[in-house]
C-alpha cells in the first residue's frame, strides 16, 4: 500500500506540476517537454497496465476539459497508451536511460498522429505540416526530459522495483 501511494503521488506531480510549473519554464520557442506524458510512461513501467489506463483517462479528461471541441480525444489516446505502456512493462530492458527516452518520444508520437488524425476529420489544422512543424521537436524534447525524471524514479525506489 505504501509503494501504491508514492508511485501515485510521484506521478501526479510529475504531471501536473511537471505541466503546469517546470514546462513553461523550460519551453524553448514555444516548444516544451509534455509532462502528463512522461507521468504516463512512468505509471506504466512502474505500475502495469490497468493503473496505468485509468491514470490516463483521467488526465486526458482533464487535458479535455481545456478544449472541449475534441471531449474524449485526449482521454482516449491516453488510456490506450496507458494500458500499452503497461503491457511493454516486463519486455523492456530496465534501467536503460535511451531505452526509457525512446519510449518517451514513441508515445508522444503516437499522441500527437491519433490527436491530430482525429483534430483532421474536424476540419482542423493540417496534419503534415503541423506534425513535423509541432510534434516531433516537442517529442524530443520531451524524451530528453523524461530521462531525469525516471533517474530520480528509479533513485526513490520507484521503479524496477524486484519483485
Amino acid at each position: 500500500m505504501r509503494d501504491f501511494l508514492r508511485i501515485n503521488i510521484f506521478w501526479a506531480l510529475t504531471a501536473f506540476a511537471g505541466g503546469v510549473l517546470v514546462g513553461p519554464l523550460i519551453a524553448i520557442g514555444g516548444v516544451a517537454p509534455d509532462f502528463p506524458l512522461i507521468a504516463l510512461v512512468f505509471l506504466g513501467l512502474a505500475a502495469g497496465s490497468y493503473p496505468a489506463t485509468v491514470a490516463g483517462f483521467l488526465a486526458g479528461l482533464i487535458l479535455d476539459l481545456g478544449d472541449p471541441s475534441l471531449l474524449g480525444a485526449h482521454a482516449l489516446l491516453y488510456s490506450c497508451l496507458g494500458y500499452v505502456l503497461g503491457r511493454l512493462r516486463d519486455r523492456l530492458a530496465y534501467g536503460m536511460p535511451v531505452v526509457e527516452a525512446v519510449v518517451a518520444v514513441t508515445v508522444v508520437l503516437v499522441h500527437d498522429l491519433g490527436f491530430l488524425v482525429l483534430s483532421g476529420l474536424s476540419g482542423a489544422e493540417t496534419f503534415p505540416l503541423q506534425f513535423f512543424t509541432r510534434s516531433v521537436p516537442d517529442a524530443l524534447y520531451t524524451g530528453l526530459a523524461a530521462v531525469p525524471v525516471m533517474r530520480l524514479a528509479t533513485w526513490l525506489g520507484l521503479l524496477y522495483r524486484e519483485d
